[in-house]
């Protein structure tokens, strides 16, 4: 591909391309970004606290004051439902705390996870209870049962038994882990524990990492720095064995020990267990198996009582890979819904209880991004789309029967619902480019009923200068969607140095149409002179299958051809100084930018990466092999993608970063790459945070800031 063929699209308010200009310019005396004020939460925008329905009604509180108000989305009638000051009356022995948040576990029942409270009939004649139950893990309050995690050990606590702990890790040993997420967190994992829609049973992730090898990280404190040694499973060596239990409550609680077995899972169906779910009455237990390859998906059934395996109800396959990692959602009939992507966009099938496909239910050139849930009939399916625009989130439904799709907002931004028990309302919490948050109650057909806030810009008072988004087209005409940050004050007559910000890897999108769109700091770096620019090429996502996968095998090609066409888009403007083009990036973002850097040396004045992936044969399994396959079995590609024979084609002015602890990208990528720079007598500048894993976060990340900022002024 020629990357400096490409065609612009025209600056215009249409369908397809979009210029929004999120600031008015400010008087030069308007203050700046405050990076410790960024890390601070000082610019969070205004929200109503603890807003959320009440169970099983069209009632929804928020608190305010200290007050917890109630409201009637039909009648709109606003009462007090009870005050902070009232509970702390009736528990004058406890400190609460001043950060009251909680749930509703069902209409009349309330519970408040950090001070492990529970308060039933708030209003009238308040019942208080109070758990003693310590370093809870997972919990299902209405059936009083908490899993918990002691030394290691998972324990599940339950009424059943007055809280008599009961082991469920019995067969626990060194490299065993248990009620942990699994597979390093990939496809979605991010517990190690499900409890049943009813509280009768437990699944739990069991993790052997005995076979894979052993890798160190230095830790650099105390009198003598100490090695630990941690699992890290690189491309085309062994992983971890998983397996799933399930833990019988009632039968454990009155035997008092534990009663649990293993689902009889074999590899042969695929060695990664994902999207763990029970059947709505428990009697089926649902896993996802994934091949190695991560080409193949089979959804399997297995029996609850037994752990056998029932049947395959589906499968999926792509000579790529598939990520089928939303759970089903069933219907009360026992069909299921089952989203994939196997039509070239995200979309949702429904299936009967065997596994027979019924048929598609949406269509179009969009990817559904969320399962909402179905109204109290089971007629309507909501769901969020990134539609009709990619960089817009919509809230739509899909009659089942029908087929017919309605869109339930249509304005442009981000849209993030939150549905009544029975889906006759919603609650929208909004933004875009120009909207810091805009809350609306809405019913079911997307009507606006009220609106509960529009939040206040909390940066109205500095100069931030304008945001816009437009397109840019590749040499195979495809669209490219691009975020631009002019400079406060900008003056189309001056040369300005640009400052690219890129991610660029799969599962991620920098440019979309949200308040503050890539974070404080770009914005920062904008008030310091900048042109800032990011682009979404090929490779990321919600543009369809074959826009993310295109560049499978292939990392550091199609991707970086794009970061060009947006490059020299930025060269044909006039107010560019393309002698000063400055990158930045951090993990997939690092190697997109020593990609640039070495694939176009000539282009780039100042780089800054950090936690970057040098060689792809030292990076993980899960996340290395989807995209790349094995070494084994494709040398060509990794060969291709390394930097480091690359290396003695630095020309810009590199600093890198690499967290002491990082275990996710290791630390041996940037050292080696240091070590081939000695070689090439390529001057290198490298900084490392010891204390820090796979990122730099909390306060230090000022520092980091500083440290990019200073870099690229030079």
């Amino acid at each position: 591909m020629n990357t400096s063929s490409f065609s612009l699209s025209p600056f215009s308010l249409s369908a397809f391309c979009f210029l929004l200009s999120a600031f008015s310019l400010l008087p030069c005396s308007a203050q700046t970004l405050d990076l410790n004020d960024l890390i601070s939460g000082k610019y969070r925008t205004e929200s109503l606290q603890n807003l959320r329905w009440r169970t099983n009604t069209n009632q929804y509180v928020f608190v305010k004051n200290d007050t917890v108000f109630l409201t009637d989305a039909k009648t709109a009638k606003k009462e007090v439902y009870f005050t902070f000051a009232e509970i702390r009356a009736l528990t004058p022995e406890k400190d609460l705390g001043n950060h009251l948040f909680f749930n509703f576990l069902d209409e009349n029942t309330l519970y408040f996870p950090a001070q492990k409270l529970k308060i039933t009939n708030p209003k009238n004649n308040p019942k208080i209870t109070f758990y003693e139950i310590e370093n809870i893990i997972d919990q299902s309050i209405n059936d009083e049962l908490f899993v918990v995690k002691e030394d290691g050990a998972v324990f599940v606590k339950s009424v059943k038994n007055n809280y008599h702990p009961i082991i469920i890790s019995l067969d626990t040993g060194k490299h065993i882990v248990f009620g942990k997420a699994v597979h390093r967190n990939e496809w979605d994992i991010d517990r190690g524990q499900y409890i049943s829609p009813k509280g009768n049973y437990i699944a739990f992730y069991r993790m052997d990492e005995s076979m894979v090898e052993d890798y160190p990280r230095l830790k650099g404190y105390g009198d003598i720095a100490t090695v630990e040694m941690i699992k890290y499973p690189m491309a085309g060596r062994a992983s971890h064995e998983v397996t799933v239990g399930i833990f019988d409550v009632n039968a454990s609680t009155k035997a008092n020990k534990p009663v649990y077995h293993y689902v009889k899972t074999h590899k042969n169906d695929g060695e990664f267990l994902i999207s763990l779910t029970f059947s709505p009455d428990e009697k089926s237990f649902f896993i996802t198996h994934l091949n190695r390859a991560q080409n193949h998906a089979k959804l399997i059934e297995y029996d609850v009582a037994t752990g056998n395996k029932v049947r395959v109800l589906l499968e999926e396959l792509d000579e790529r890979w598939v990520e089928p990692s939303t759970p089903i959602t069933f219907l009360n009939d026992g069909n299921f819904i089952w989203k994939s992507d196997r039509n070239g966009f995200s979309h949702l099938f429904l299936y009967d209880k065997t596994g027979t496909f019924l048929k598609q239910l949406t269509t179009g050139n969009f990817n559904v991004i969320n399962i909402l849930g179905l109204d109290a009939k089971q007629e309507n399916l909501f769901f969020t789309a990134a539609a009709p625009q990619p960089t817009d989130r919509n809230v739509f439904c899909v009659h089942l029967k029908k087929g017919n799709i309605t869109t339930l907002t249509s304005e442009s931004g981000a849209h993030n619902p939150n549905f009544s028990s029975y889906f006759n309302y919603f609650i929208d919490d909004f933004n875009n480019l120009t909207t810091p948050r805009e809350i609306t109650l809405r019913d079911a057909k997307g009507k606006i009923l009220n609106r509960l806030l529009y939040s206040k810009n909390p940066y109205a008072h500095l100069n931030l200068g304008n945001v816009s988004m437009g397109k840019v087209q590749n040499a195979e005409q495809i669209d490219l969607y691009y975020r631009t940050i002019l400079p406060p004050n900008f003056d189309p007559n001056k040369k300005y140095p640009v400052f690219l910000y890129v991610y660029g890897g799969p599962h991620s999108q920098m440019v979309t149409n949200t308040f503050m769109s890539g974070g404080g700091f770009l914005y920062y770096m904008a008030q310091q002179g900048f042109i800032v620019f990011s682009l979404d090429n090929r490779g990321t996502a919600n543009r369809g299958s074959e826009f993310e996968k295109v560049i499978h095998r292939r990392l550091g090609t199609y991707d970086v051809e794009d970061q060009m066409c947006g490059i020299n888009y930025l060269k044909s403007l006039p107010y560019v100084d393309e002698n000063k083009i400055c990158v930045d990036g951090w993990s997939y973002g690092a190697f997109m930018v020593l990609s640039l850097i070495t694939q176009h040396p000539e282009v780039f004045a100042s780089a800054s990466l950090g936690g970057p992936v040098v060689d792809w044969k030292w990076y993980e399994v899960y996340y290395g092999e989807r995209y790349m396959d094995t070494p084994e079995e494709n040398p060509e590609g990794y060969a291709q993608a390394s930097i480091l024979d690359k290396v003695g084609k630095i020309k810009a002015n590199t600093l890198i970063f690499h967290g002491g602890l990082d275990d996710v990208v290791v630390q041996q990528h940037s050292l080696e790459l240091l070590e081939q720079a000695v070689k090439e007598g390529v001057l290198l500048n490298y900084y490392v945070y010891p204390s820090h894993e796979h990122n730099v976060r909390g306060k230090d990340r000022v520092h980091l800031w500083r440290m990019i900022e200073n870099h690229h002024k030079k």
